[in-house]
């Protein structure tokens, strides 16, 4: 009885029935929790989330049964979901899904990469976490209204996914990886540079902020350079 049932677990039609049924649930709970009304936009998300949903709970599913990980479920699952969230949040401007997508594609590109050991994979997927939030920050959610301000703040977070190539590799590699500093010491300086130019009053306010981001994310990789020791 138990072997039968160990058998059936590991059926992939019975995944993805499980997977189904869980999302169904999933569903219902949110037509719960939010003020479900006839909006073609909160339908919208809700379906996109829920196809996101079902590629995670597949990924959970054949884990549990079979103990297999399947990385590349996980990418419908953020780029689904990350579709989803522009329209339940009502924001459907062109930067909303660029910023959402964007950083749920570069998860899913990191985590896969980083598992299978695929430098390819790491460098799009820390481009897409800089360049996201880059333009986003810079030309949509902003009160900067000069474009050298706004080209400046765009850079930066260019910069930033330069430098998370350097950060992230130290878990495929003990060396140090600096290629990528030399595009990002240019753009962040660049775009430091464009900042100032274009708003001197709180260019000092900026360069802090973005420092601060920037100590934070060498903190990482110091812990990640202790760790590789350890082992």
């Amino acid at each position: 009885m138990e072997k039968s049932f160990s058998n059936i677990s590991k059926n992939i039609y019975f995944q993805v029935f499980i997977s189904l049924l869980l999302t169904f649930i999933f569903l219902l709970i949110n037509i719960q929790i939010i003020d479900f009304g006839p909006s073609t936009s909160l339908i919208l998300g809700l379906s996109f989330n829920c196809l996101g949903i079902f590629w995670l709970f597949l990924f959970l599913v054949i884990y549990v049964t079979t103990k297999n990980v399947i990385n590349w479920i996980l990418l419908p699952f953020f780029v689904f979901y990350s579709i989803g969230i522009p329209f339940i949040k009502n924001e459907t401007n062109i930067l909303d899904f660029i910023l959402y997508i964007g950083i749920g594609v570069g998860i899913g590109l990191l985590m896969a990469g980083i598992n299978w050991r695929l430098f390819g994979l790491i460098i799009p997927g820390a481009l897409l976490l800089g360049i996201a939030p880059g333009l986003y920050f810079g030309w949509e959610n902003t009160t900067a209204i000069n474009p050298l301000e706004q080209t400046g703040i765009m850079l930066v977070g260019f910069a930033f996914g330069w430098g998370l190539i350097t950060v992230v590799s130290r878990t495929l590699t003990k060396n140090f990886v600096w290629w990528p500093l030399i595009p990002g010491g240019i753009l962040a300086v660049v775009g430091w540079g464009l900042y100032i130019a274009g708003n001197p009053e709180s260019a000092i306010g900026f360069i802090g902020n973005t420092g601060s981001v920037g100590l934070i994310i060498f903190g990482i990789y110091i812990l990640l350079m202790r760790r590789s020791f350890h082992q």
